[in-house]
């Protein structure tokens, strides 16, 4: 079934986490941004205390209670600090490591599925009076993230923002720089549909872009900064990072010619819903789904590693060079993580890797589609040189063969024209003399048909539908008074305007569909033969301009 498609799945897979985005969304919390930069480390006078605690449902919670003075370096200014998976709550008491006093700050609005807000920034404000301690508690869901202490910033709140956003630079822009490229690669796709142009690889490896860039976003104070919502936070990284191999799956099947991995993706949906219901009802905590997640995709990355490699041959040479250039980065990362640093983000070498490969194909799908442009450029004209005359731009006779067959044999008029007196002007002005007659005729036959088509040296053709005998009469007598008018006006007839003996004349016969005819050439020598009638009507009475 059609419905049941992989891009098909994919896209229900989109629409169920964008849904679950806009429900979440209902937690608005506003984070403003200013100019100014002071921001300050508060590393001494903390105090802390940890224990472990079980909350409504049994679970264990790790707790920990940061104590600090409320001194006055710090009355009146903004606190900040990032927690994972953890609800903080702070108090100004008059004691030290107590639960109560004033609740100055709230954070942990539970999800309604899951265990976890995700992680955060907080930005607590003191005020300047009230309270002799300010007293953080922080409840870690998951033992691995719990830390015995935090890193604490002292500014303003703008400053605050500034000093973080700038900090994060360099991975927000290549987050930036790989949301725009997917962007450009499925505008790339759209235009490829509009042409006829077949570039899936546009649409999947854009779709990949985007998932891998929101990903990696997640976990920066960008992220939170633009969303300003930590449930939104906790579902865009989980739903985001499942997408992941659905989209690639997708773009490698898209590359690879006879590479099918229907089984791997539907494998991967399969692995994803039940994961998901099991996180989300709660029987297993977002980082153990995760781990489970990522052991999967280890195999995914194996198997696939293998099936590229043995078609490796068959794959198009701009992608092999493409694809060993990521490579090349990935192995790089992995060298700078074992032998240089494996503090901070480690994934860094691969966005780059990744960035100039997506640069790398959106130069290839421009291609494609201006390789595409140009061949309906040259389609265009061959079909321009092959159904027009070039003198006067009329149709030729195989124009003339294609249209008649577009309209019903009973529905046919046909008008018959023969220019006279062109072998003379060839004769007394040259065969410029005798195009510009042609060109004037076509001109003049124009005015009054909308279907012209020169079928031979002094030979036209005009196509009708659905005229009366009466309305082909007064068009015949409509195409010579527009003959007299030329003749008398002589403008169209460039430097022999002034020759006496430079005349348009034209014998003209019609004829229409008669019971019997079989075909549209029956037709046709009937209005020829009526056309040489009247040519031989005007030799005879020597009128060169009208029959009358």
């Amino acid at each position: 079934m059609k419905f049941l498609e992989k891009r098909y799945i994919g896209l229900y897979l989109f629409s169920i986490m964008i849904i679950v985005l806009i429900l979440a969304f209902s937690i608005d919390k506003d984070v403003p941004v200013g100019k100014e930069y002071n921001v300050k480390k508060v590393g001494t006078d903390w105090t802390y205390e940890r224990v472990k605690k079980e909350d409504e449902n049994g679970r264990s919670i790790l707790q920990l209670t940061m104590t600090h003075p409320l001194s006055d370096d710090i009355k009146g200014k903004t606190l900040s600090f990032k927690s994972y998976d953890s609800y903080v709550n702070a108090f100004l008491s008059d004691k030290p490591k107590v639960h109560s006093g004033e609740l100055i700050y709230h954070f942990g609005e539970k999800p309604i599925f899951g265990d976890s807000p995700g992680t955060y920034t907080h930005f607590i404000h003191l005020p300047e009076e009230g309270g002799k301690y300010l007293n953080i508690v922080v409840d870690t869901v998951y033992p691995h993230k719990y830390m015995e202490s935090y890193q604490v910033f002292s500014a303003e709140e703008n400053e605050l923002v500034y000093y973080y956003l700038k900090k994060e630079f360099n991975l927000s822009l290549m987050n930036i720089i790989m949301i725009v490229f997917g962007i450009l690669l499925m505008v790339i796709h759209l235009v490829g549909s509009f042409k006829k142009i077949n570039a899936p690889e546009a649409f999947s490896l854009g779709s990949l872009s985007l998932l891998f860039a929101v990903y990696s976003n997640c976990p920066l104070f960008f992220n939170q900064f633009l969303c300003c919502n930590p449930v939104a936070q906790y579902y865009m990284i989980y739903f985001s990072l499942f997408m992941l191999p659905l989209a690639a799956i997708q773009y490698f099947e898209d590359i690879v010619p006879t590479l099918n991995l229907k089984w791997l993706f539907f494998g991967f949906v399969v692995i994803e819903l039940g994961l998901s219901v099991v996180h989300f009802t709660e029987i297993a905590s977002y980082t153990r789904t995760v781990v489970i997640f990522t052991g999967a995709l280890g195999a995914f990355a194996i198997i696939t590693t293998f099936l590229m490699i043995q078609r490796f041959r068959l794959i198009d040479p701009e992608y092999r060079i493409g694809l060993l250039c990521l490579l090349g980065f990935a192995f790089a990362n992995v060298v700078f993580y074992l032998f240089v640093s494996t503090v901070g983000d480690q994934s860094f070498i691969v966005r780059i890797g990744f960035i100039i490969y997506l640069a790398f194909e959106i130069v290839n799908g421009l291609r494609k589609i201006m390789n595409e442009v140009n061949r309906e450029r040259e389609t265009q004209l061959l079909h321009t040189l092959a159904y027009t005359d070039q003198l006067t731009g009329l149709g030729n006779r195989y124009a003339l063969e294609r249209d008649a067959e577009a309209i019903p044999l009973e529905s046919i008029s046909v008008m018959s024209m023969d220019l006279n007196l062109l072998k003379t002007t060839n004769d007394s002005f040259g065969h410029f003399g005798g195009d510009m007659l042609l060109v004037s005729a076509a001109k003049c036959m124009l005015s009054v048909f909308d279907k012209v088509y020169r079928v031979g040296g002094d030979e036209f053709i005009a196509l009708l539908s659905d005229k009366s005998e009466d309305e082909l009469k007064e068009l015949h007598a409509t195409l010579h008074d527009m003959m007299d008018k030329m003749n008398i006006d002589r403008s169209e007839y460039g430097e022999f305007a002034y020759e006496e003996e430079f005349l348009l004349s034209i014998a003209v016969g019609y004829a229409s569909f008669n019971e019997g005819d079989e075909n549209f050439e029956r037709i046709l020598s009937r209005a020829d033969k009526a056309m040489y009638d009247e040519k031989n009507r005007m030799h005879d009475n020597k009128v060169p301009l009208s029959n009358r």
